[in-house]
């Protein structure tokens, strides 16, 4: 037997939830884990210009970590914006 599907506003308030998870996981890994790394002078993988390429992967994770983010945002926006019967934004 399925699962009845959830009401819209439990999925706006998951959506939002989610989203701010991604940027609080994003901010942790693009920004905490590289300072870190710094802090305990820890080398991943230096290259011969003298900068770890931890920083690009870290960054990286966090610019998808923010986009992944931003599309559950607009999601729930939407969602939300449906229940109050106002029009779609462009």
């Amino acid at each position: 037997m399925a699962r009845p599907p959830l009401d819209p506003a439990t999925q706006v308030r998951g959506l939002k939830i989610a989203a701010a998870a991604l940027v609080v996981a994003g901010l942790v890994v693009g920004i905490g884990l590289p300072a870190l790394f710094t802090a305990f002078h820890i080398e991943v993988a230096m290259m011969s210009w003298g900068f770890d390429a931890i920083w690009f992967v870290m960054l990286a994770m966090m610019l998808v970590d923010f986009g992944m983010a931003w599309y559950l945002w607009r999601r729930a926006t939407a969602i939300d914006r449906a229940l109050q019967g106002l029009p779609p934004r462009a």
